[in-house]
């Protein structure tokens, strides 16, 4: 599919003034391994908790630690995993055999993914050279930190970021003295194991040049989280390899909840991301319904079709699929920018050439791609107790009313946590009694509840839709809703969502906000 020259300029036109509107940088914590990568942070969610870069900090870092998964499922009954079946893609949209093969050049980046999602825990990291990627300096393990009782969450976080702090002033200070030598003459132990490292590194400076911040970077490992996502995959994989065909394209794409949110439905990141597609808030608006009532970035089918037109739309543009996948993470109208500018659209050509146009997150984000293929591939290679959760099924219900959260329980005998995992797309808000499910918005329940539920919803009263009950607050010169949300002990998320705010960055003096309670 080939969209018109106009509609392509119009999209990337798009693209380009969201960003512009609601850049903000931030720090992502959520499971994607790449977090941290400022180009990514476009929608501003909560303020940043990590600290401001200094001299030991690189701002691509991955977070130290990771939120928890989703809670236990409400739905029993594990299966056997079984291994993808790539046949019958004849007439995919730009699809060979080959297609997601290793491409030259790109063999070392992959490697060192699919050692991040198999070989690490989350209570363990590296340190390695962000450019020469497969260069690692140093192991660290945190289960020391994790296992200490006396510790909050919060004082365990920031033990492990000091850890890695003072490791990484270790590096540094060892590669600063090596810069000083001219060959490995009397060098021993872990002086001369760090002198091999640069072995095929060139350059007169290049121990000096390691030490730069935006060069030494932490990693941590994903090994646990990447085994539980194959786990809730086994959820939804092929009701989404079903939408992909439907729309024609390949479905190894299926797989990139791997690397944004190990198939996590609370996948959440403090930049506004959202959902197992980790969609944008900006760019979720261009596809699927989002208001105070139902978020479908949350609904893992609706957003799985979203992002299949989305994919259509960065092929249209960039017509290969190493480029339409990392266009995913940087943006279509950057990637067609630089391959014009270049003169080649081979990806592997564009990351040597990048100087500093990606990201770290943009530069290996195809790789983090083909590396979950391969697990995932050979599952039972790597995860020897590899299991699929049962099948979600589920069926449909377009409201003709207003529905409080009450009404919405009642249809699952008042189970909470039931109520959540067949419907994650409904706003928090509602959860909260904040806000009502609005009339013509669709809820789920269980395959076979449809009809029961249905009789359930006519002897409902129409709600009327609410406000957002709070304090309320005259924004003052000079106030950011950053200074606003600390003042009141509340989030930006939530202050943004209570007065329905399109542009975070465009308070005005004497503006109205509600502080939600």
């Amino acid at each position: 599919m080939r969209v018109t020259k106009f509609y392509s300029q119009f999209f990337s036109w798009l693209l380009v003034m969201g960003a512009i509107l609601t850049l903000s940088g931030s720090f992502l914590a959520n499971s994607s391994p790449l977090d941290g990568d400022p180009e990514a942070a476009i929608f501003l969610n909560e303020p940043p908790t990590e600290e401001p870069p200094s001299d030991e900090t690189n701002e691509d870092d991955a977070p130290v630690a990771v939120d928890e998964m989703e809670p236990n499922i409400p739905i029993p009954g594990d299966r056997p995993w079984e291994p993808p079946n790539y046949a019958g893609q004849a007439n995919a949209l730009g699809y060979q055999p080959a297609t997601f093969t290793v491409p030259a050049g790109m063999e070392e980046r992959v490697a060192f993914w699919v050692d991040i999602y198999t070989q690490y825990s989350t209570n363990q990291g590296i340190l390695h050279d962000s450019k020469y990627i497969n260069l690692i300096y140093e192991k660290l393990d945190f289960s020391d930190i994790q296992a200490r009782a006396d510790l909050t969450d919060n004082q365990k976080v920031r033990a492990r970021r000091a850890r890695v702090k003072d490791t990484k002033k270790m590096i540094k200070e060892r590669l600063l003295k090596l810069s000083k030598l001219s060959e490995a003459t009397g060098l021993e132990g872990e002086d001369l194991r760090y002198w091999n490292l640069f072995e095929k590194v060139e350059g007169k400076d290049r121990f000096k040049e390691a030490t730069h911040r935006k060069r030494l970077r932490f990693q941590l490992g994903q090994s646990d989280r990447f085994a539980q996502g194959i786990h809730y995959s086994g959820r939804y994989l092929r009701q989404m390899e079903g939408i992909f065909r439907e729309e024609g394209l390949p479905i190894e794409l299926t797989r990139l909840p791997f690397v944004e949110s190990s198939f996590n439905l609370k996948a959440r990141s403090r930049v506004g991301a959202s959902g197992i597609w980790q969609f944008m808030p900006y760019t979720g608006r261009q596809f699927l319904k989002m208001n105070f009532s139902v978020d479908e970035r949350n609904d893992p089918l609706k957003a799985t079709r979203a992002a299949a037109r989305l994919f259509k739309i960065n092929y249209s543009m960039l017509e290969t699929w190493p480029l339409a996948v990392t266009a995913y993470n940087h943006g279509p109208a950057g990637m067609r920018r630089l391959v014009q500018k270049e003169n080649t659209n081979n990806l592997a050509e564009l990351l040597d050439v990048r100087k500093g146009r990606f990201g770290f997150a943009s530069a290996n984000f195809y790789a983090c791609f083909l590396a979950a293929l391969e697990i995932e591939r050979n599952a039972k290679k790597y995860f020897p107790n590899a299991m699929w959760m049962a099948e979600h099924k589920r069926e449909a219900i377009q409201l003709d009313r207003n529905v409080s959260n009450q009404g919405l329980l009642e249809l699952f005998g008042g189970d909470v946590d039931r109520a959540e995992f067949f419907n994650p797309h409904i706003h928090s808000f509602v959860w909260r009694g904040w806000r009502v499910v609005q009339q013509n918005s669709e809820i789920y329940v269980p395959m076979g509840e449809r009809e029961p539920a249905m009789v359930k919803i006519a002897s409902l009263k129409d709600q009327k839709p609410q406000r957002m009950e709070g304090e309320t607050y005259r924004v003052q010169s000079g106030d950011t809703l950053s200074d606003i949300a600390s003042r009141f002990g509340v989030t930006v998320h939530a202050i943004v969502n209570a007065n329905e705010i399109a542009n975070p960055r465009a308070l005005r003096a004497g503006q109205k906000l509600t502080i939600p309670k």
